[in-house]
This record gives C-alpha cells, sequence and structure tokens, in this order.
C-alpha cells in the first residue's frame, strides 16, 4: 500500500514503491485530495473502501489541527521571548528621551515594521518625539488629539485605521496600526507603526501583542517622567530655577572635559548681587527672594541654550560658557552686567540692583575645575574690591599690589 498527497511544499509520499501498485480511493487532504494505493488488481470491496476513506480523512483532520495548535504554539512563544526582551530592555529605568528611543526600536523590531513613531499628547495635539525609519518615510512633527481619538482614543486596543480615517491625511501611506498609551491622569502618548517587511498583516494575535507591548511602554515612559523630576529636583534650585551648586559641579566638569578633549576653550563666569544683605536687612527676605528670581531669570535667559546658569550660593551666580573664548565672555558678561543695571525697580524688589562678575577661562587659568572657579572668585573679589558693578579678567598670576586681594579672594565672605 501506499499513500500520496500534495502537500505544499514538499509532496507526501509514504508506503511501498509505486510499482505494481495502482490508485484505490481518494480521500480529503491538505492542499488537495490525497489518493491510496493497493496491489493491482486488489479491490478491498466498499464496505472496507468506505471505513478506509473515513479512517484516512479523520486522520488527516487531526493532523491539520495539531498543525493550527503548533502554529498557535510557536506564535505564544514568538509573543513570550518579545516581551521578555521587551520587559528586558525597559526594566532598567532611563532618562525619558532614551526610554522613547528603546520603546520604539523594541516594537518597530517585534513587528518588522518598516518604519515607527511615538507621539506624546501635548495640548489639542499629539507632538511626534521619536522616530524609526528604515527607508526613510518622514512624519508628522503634530497631529491633531481629535483625529487620534476619532481612531485610537486613551484607553482602547490597538487598531488598524480605516481606508479613509483623517489620521492617514496626517501619517505616511503605509501607516498600518496605531496603539494608544496610557502614560499618566493627563498625559497620553501614541505608538504608529507602518507595513511590516514580511508583508503579513497585522492579525487578531498581532494586536492583542502590540497591545500588551504598549501597556509596557506606558509603564516606562511613567518611570522615566518621575526619573527626569527627581533629576530635576536634585540639581535645580527651586527659587531662580537655575542649577543649584550640583548641578553646576556636574556640568562644569563634563564641559571642561570636552573642552580638554577637542582643544576647545570654555569660560565660567561668576556673579555677585551687590549689596544684597542690604535688601534683606531694609525690606525683609521676602524681597531678597523676589530679588534672587529676577536675577535668576534675567541669567537663565540672557544667553544661548548651551549655555548654563546656576545659583553657586546664597546671592552669587555662575554661569559656564562652552566653547566661548574668552574676550567674548568679557563681552556677554558686560553685556549681562548692563542687564541687571538696567532692571526697574519692582513692587517685590524694590531697589535697583547691580552685579560685579568676575571672568576666567580655560586654557589658562589652570587646568582643573578647583582651578577655574578659584581664578574666577579671584576676579569676582577684585571687581568688589575695586567699586562694584563691574566686570574684571582673571589674571594669570598676582602682581605686585594684588596679593592681598587674590588671597582674600579665597577667603570666606558675604557681600
Amino acid at each position: 500500500a501506499r499513500i500520496t498527497a500534495p502537500t505544499l511544499p514538499v509532496p507526501l509520499a509514504v508506503g511501498d514503491p509505486p510499482a505494481g501498485l495502482a490508485p484505490a480511493l481518494r480521500f480529503p487532504a491538505p492542499d488537495g485530495g490525497g489518493e491510496l494505493w493497493l496491489a493491482e488488481g486488489a479491490d478491498p470491496g466498499p464496505e472496507m473502501r468506505a471505513a478506509l476513506a473515513e479512517h484516512l480523512t479523520r486522520i488527516w483532520r487531526v493532523q491539520e489541527e495539531r498543525a493550527a495548535q503548533a502554529a498557535e504554539l510557536d506564535q505564544l512563544r514568538f509573543h513570550l521571548a518579545a516581551l521578555q526582551q521587551v520587559a528586558r530592555t525597559l526594566a532598567v529605568v532611563r532618562g525619558t528621551d532614551e526610554t522613547e528611543r528603546l520603546v520604539l526600536d523594541s516594537v518597530g523590531e517585534v513587528f518588522f515594521a518598516w518604519w515607527a513613531a511615538l507621539y506624546r499628547s501635548e495640548g489639542s495635539e499629539y507632538i511626534c518625539r521619536a522616530v524609526r525609519s528604515l527607508r526613510g518615510e518622514s512624519v508628522a512633527y503634530a497631529v491633531p488629539a481629535r483625529v487620534v481619538h476619532a481612531i485610537a482614543p486613551p484607553g482602547s486596543p490597538p487598531a488598524v485605521p480605516p481606508a479613509d480615517a483623517q489620521i492617514r491625511d496626517h501619517l505616511p501611506a503605509g501607516v498600518a496600526v496605531i496603539a494608544p498609551l496610557e502614560i499618566a491622569e493627563g498625559q497620553a502618548g501614541l505608538l504608529i507603526l507602518g507595513r511590516r517587511m514580511t508583508e503579513a498583516p497585522y492579525e487578531a494575535h498581532d494586536l492583542a501583542l502590540l497591545r500588551a507591548l504598549a501597556d509596557s511602554s506606558a509603564v516606562a515612559l511613567r518611570n522615566a517622567d518621575l526619573l527626569d523630576r527627581l533629576r530635576a529636583q536634585a540639581t535645580i534650585d527651586p527659587l531662580t530655577g537655575c542649577h543649584n551648586r550640583r548641578g553646576f559641579d556636574e556640568l562644569l566638569a563634563v564641559e571642561l572635559s570636552r573642552a580638554q578633549r577637542y582643544g576647545r576653550p570654555m569660560c565660567v563666569v561668576l556673579l555677585d548681587i551687590d549689596h544684597f544683605k542690604r535688601i534683606n536687612d531694609d525690606f525683609g527676605h521676602e524681597a531678597g527672594d523676589h530679588a534672587l528670581q529676577r536675577i535668576g531669570r534675567t541669567v537663565r535667559h540672557a544667553f544661548r541654550t548651551t549655555d548654563s546658569a546656576c545659583r553657586y550660593g546664597g546671592e552669587e551666580f555662575a554661569l559656564i560658557f562652552p566653547e566661548t573664548p574668552k574676550a567674548e565672555t568679557v563681552k556677554l558678561a558686560e553685556r549681562l552686567r548692563q542687564t541687571i543695571e538696567s532692571l526697574a525697580p519692582a513692587e517685590d524688589a524694590p531697589r535697583r540692583m547691580t552685579a560685579s562678575l568676575g571672568v576666567a577661562g580655560y586654557p589658562g587659568e589652570g587646568e582643573t575645575a578647583a582651578d577655574l572657579l578659584r581664578a574666577g572668585h579671584r576676579a569676582l573679589y577684585r571687581a568688589k574690591t575695586l567699586g562694584r558693578n563691574r566686570v574684571e579678567v582673571a589674571r594669570a598670576g598676582a602682581v605686585a599690589g594684588e596679593t592681598e586681594i587674590d588671597a582674600a579672594a579665597d577667603s570666606p565672605r558675604r557681600e
């Protein structure tokens, strides 16, 4: 006897060689009908023929069920492996920017998507935060929230947008599926995936996996936001909005290391409010706090985004100017001095203010942060000793008549 079936990709043939055999009956089988071959002239009879056909049909039905269950098991294994991979990737709490990139890379790789984008809600729009594209697709920077909510409101499962969905007007033509993210109260997100490299559609089990990944991604983004807030609280002075001393030390170390590595100049400016104690004595500490806030806003918004403003302590501020020569820094410091001098008295800070500034730069005033700060403080103290409301530049070494001034610069002071 011999059984044959046109299965794909390789036809099935089991049993004796076909020589001397002939087809005896047909039965349903995958990819077409199968055949039972028996010795020529053998006649099993009608009853046996029917019983054989029924039995062989039942065997193939069981085989089809087993194959379907095996395929489903393979999908579940893949889903579990994908969830474990993403969980391992997102288990470590990182900053928001890095987490957004990891979320996008992980989800895009799991589904073999040609492109993927991550959006986060801001007011009446969803703003694009990260894009992963293997063919250079570009996505819109902003998508109206009403368009998003018409397809995938917060809390809903992933959805394949209909062909006439308005959101398609804001995304590349290959948009395939959209998954909303519930990051936190009042904070929503959106994962958008393009077509798959395998050209396979997003079926029900794919959408279920995407929902699980979206939930894990939302938790990771929530933790990243919390980490960023904690970092800001640890390095930002709550009164002035500038970096605090800890943040200043970290930034100075980074910028000095970069300047040394690439041979670029950098400068620090130490700023002290003149006669600040008199404001507290004459108007109270609340007025002094308002004065510090005004100075903090001024130094934060006076220069480039690459420059850093810090509250060094008390009424003293520090500024870091990466890749800026000393001569240019002196001009910037003088402009800042004039800006502070021009601030009109206000109800919450009822006295005009002036400031003294000291400038020190790399290379020239030392190779370490401590050397730069020491030189900057000497220049600052010189500005206060010579009449205040002025800018002084650090000098490579003390000269005659300045030994006492430079020595005093290393002593504690209040004004």
